[in-house]
């Protein structure tokens, strides 16, 4: 009874030393799982959030564009108008000026040939009555027409006036509302550029969570199969245990009954010896209790070193965590990443083409992909920003050197890059929105790789895997 008892403590003893830790082990990485899902649900309310604000502003872009086009339509149309009122301005220039000939003329006639003729004279210096008549209704004729004329001019220069100052008030209204628009085009697709990198960083945010929970559930499946077999292996030591009892009760009825034949021999053999018998009879039955307990005492020992082992591996498995390590990104076989995450959409390939616009040749030194206004460009390669500006033909535009020799080309943004001169900057970083600036006939990225600069292109499409 004794001997069962100790087996058991030291069973019920292992069990509790190796699978409660273990299971507040799993408990914890439950709490941390949970915790993990709720930043993860949150930062995808975020994401929905923005990708809402964003396709609002994609909105408003649009309406902006819309209004833009209808204000240059209208400009176009106030032009014509401005072009007839010009023309008709210009007709009216011609006969004032003409007109302000005819009365200098007269005038000099007038002077000239009548410096005398006023009507007084004409009529003392007239041969007849009849001679009078007609010089003074003639003298009369010329300054009634000279004050017509007079009038008419200063109602055509009045005029004039009035026409140059409308065209000049249509023309100055038609710009200031040009400009207005622009400005607020240009404001609203730098937000929806900066609403994009706001998402990308929440997309990378949200697969960093989701990381973090994968490790802590393998975590805790690791755990769970330490403990099952810690448990395997406690289970085990019980059936030996069990096993070792039994044989230890069999070997005890065994001794009993070889004591209890010895006992009863000698019994036989001597009545005469029957107290010293029965002296030894119980020396031998007190080395049988000695030597039993000291088995017991044995046993017990070996088997709190088995459930100290089991405990002490169990706990050295527990507490080794594995090391974390950095994923990178993928990039493909030759190095460049695409410089669009929308996906390659190819408008017009690498090489000879006819040209768009009359002004860039029949050589076509990149690729154009297709996109919509303000789409996040990002380097596809990392390296040193060595142009960061505005050109005629390239607009709104990046040139990165790169430490193989390469340099990289993103033209025709739709405002002024967000990296400078002289910056470095990885693959994947955000350079700018797309556009259509430059010499450009629509929104799209125009991507180029050349072995120097601005010169030595080559066909980017082998190096982006396209």
């Amino acid at each position: 009874m004794i001997k069962l008892k100790k087996y058991t403590a030291l069973t019920l003893c292992a069990l509790t030393l190796t699978t409660a830790p273990l299971s507040v082990l799993a408990d914890e990485y439950d709490q941390k799982i949970t915790d993990q899902d709720k930043k993860i649900s949150e930062l995808q309310q975020t994401e929905q959030t923005a990708e809402e604000q964003k396709a609002a502003l994609e909105q408003q872009v649009a309406a902006i564009e819309q209004e833009v086009a209808d204000v240059l339509k209208e400009k176009t149309t106030e032009e014509k108008k401005l072009s007839d009122l010009t023309a008709k301005i210009g007709l009216l220039q011609d006969k004032i000026q003409k007109r302000e000939e005819q009365i200098r003329n007269q005038a000099r006639d007038v002077q000239t040939n009548h410096d005398s003729a006023s009507i007084v004279d004409v009529v003392i210096n007239a041969k007849s009555v009849g001679d009078a008549v007609k010089k003074t209704i003639a003298v009369s004729t010329i300054l009634s027409a000279s004050k017509d004329i007079m009038e008419q001019q200063t109602k055509d220069k009045t005029e004039l006036e009035k026409l140059e100052k409308e065209a000049e008030q249509r023309l100055q209204s038609i710009n200031q509302k040009t400009t207005e628009l622009k400005a607020k085009q240009d404001q609203l697709v730098q937000t929806k550029l900066d609403q994009q990198v706001k998402i990308n960083d929440l997309q990378a945010s949200i697969a960093t969570e989701k990381d973090q929970k994968k490790k802590y559930e393998k975590q805790k499946e690791d755990a769970e199969k330490k403990r099952q077999a810690a448990l395997k292996a406690l289970e085990e030591q019980r059936k030996k245990e069990a096993a070792a009892r039994e044989k230890a009760q069999a070997e005890a009825e065994k001794q009993a009954k070889k004591a209890a034949e010895e006992a009863q021999k000698a019994a036989e053999e001597a009545q005469a010896q029957a107290a010293a018998a029965e002296s030894e009879k119980q020396k031998q039955a007190a080395e049988i209790a000695q030597l039993e307990a000291q088995q017991q005492e044995q046993q017990a020992k070996q088997q709190q070193e088995q459930a100290q082992t089991v405990t002490d591996t169990n706990a050295s498995q527990v507490t080794t965590n594995p090391a974390e390590t950095a994923s990178k990104p993928t990039e493909n076989s030759s190095g460049w990443a695409a410089p669009l995450s929308i996906g390659l959409s190819v408008t017009s390939p690498f090489g000879l083409r006819q040209d768009p616009t009359g002004a860039s040749g029949t050589q076509h030194d990149g690729i154009d992909f297709a996109g919509s206004a303000g789409t996040p460009i990002m380097a596809s390669k990392s390296g040193k920003v060595v142009e960061s500006g505005f050109h005629w033909s390239a607009g709104n535009h990046v040139v990165i050197q790169h430490s193989d020799g390469h340099y990289s080309y993103y033209m025709h943004m739709v405002s002024a890059p967000s990296v400078s001169v002289g910056s470095e900057v990885s693959a994947g970083q955000v350079l700018g929105g797309m556009g259509t600036t430059g010499n450009s006939t629509g929104v799209h990225l125009h991507f180029g790789v050349s072995t120097a600069l601005w010169s030595g292109f080559v066909d980017p499409a082998p190096l982006l895997g396209i």
